[in-house]
């Protein structure tokens, strides 16, 4: 009786420590992430902003992980003059009315990336198009990028190859951005 017993209680053991081994979906806590974003004016040097929603997750996948990010795209702040923000959200640029959210999904990538770092290639969903980029994942600061420090994701994209052509003479084709990320804990079943 007291072999079964305590051999039930090694098996319930280690049924857990597999189940706590198994990786989990992490998301990202809107309340510490954020998403900056650079504009170049041709003549009055950079243009700032941010996103006030970001919501994203790291996702386990066969022994690697992938990112999947969404920015809600009418909600951003800009540092600029009031008609750049008009501008940046018209139908010439993000076109907010149609298409208010900003997606990425990055390749599979094993979690020692976000450690090191390096590149971390993808698909960006902007404006209604689609088109593979790579962004860098700068080398985390800490032991446990995410929790004890930020997930530093920085980048450039081209306007142009997301069908934004419009004040080519005031605006550079090149966006920055600046992502820095902190993880929920995350829910164990």
């Amino acid at each position: 009786m007291i072999r079964a017993w305590a051999g039930g209680l090694c098996l319930a053991g280690l049924v857990g420590a597999v189940a706590a081994a198994v990786p989990v979906p992490e998301s990202f806590d809107p309340a510490t992430s954020r998403a900056s974003f650079e504009v170049g004016l041709r003549m009055a040097g950079q243009v700032q902003g941010r996103f006030r929603q970001l919501e994203g997750e790291l996702h386990p996948e066969a022994g690697r992980w992938r990112v999947r990010v969404r920015l809600d795209a009418r909600e951003l702040d800009l540092d600029g003059p009031a008609w750049m923000v008009r501008a940046t959200r018209s139908d010439k640029f993000l076109d907010v009315d149609r298409h208010p959210d900003i997606r990425f999904e990055s390749a599979p990538f094993t979690r020692g990336l976000l450690r090191q770092g390096g590149e971390l290639g993808g698909q960006l969903r902007l404006r209604g198009r689609s088109r593979p980029v790579s962004f860098r994942i700068e080398p985390a600061t800490c032991a446990q990028p995410g929790r004890g420090c930020d997930i530093r994701v920085i980048g450039r994209v081209s306007r142009r190859e997301f069908g934004m052509t419009a004040q080519r003479l005031w605006v550079r084709d090149d966006v920055g951005f600046d992502f820095r990320v902190r993880l929920r804990d995350p829910v164990r079943p």
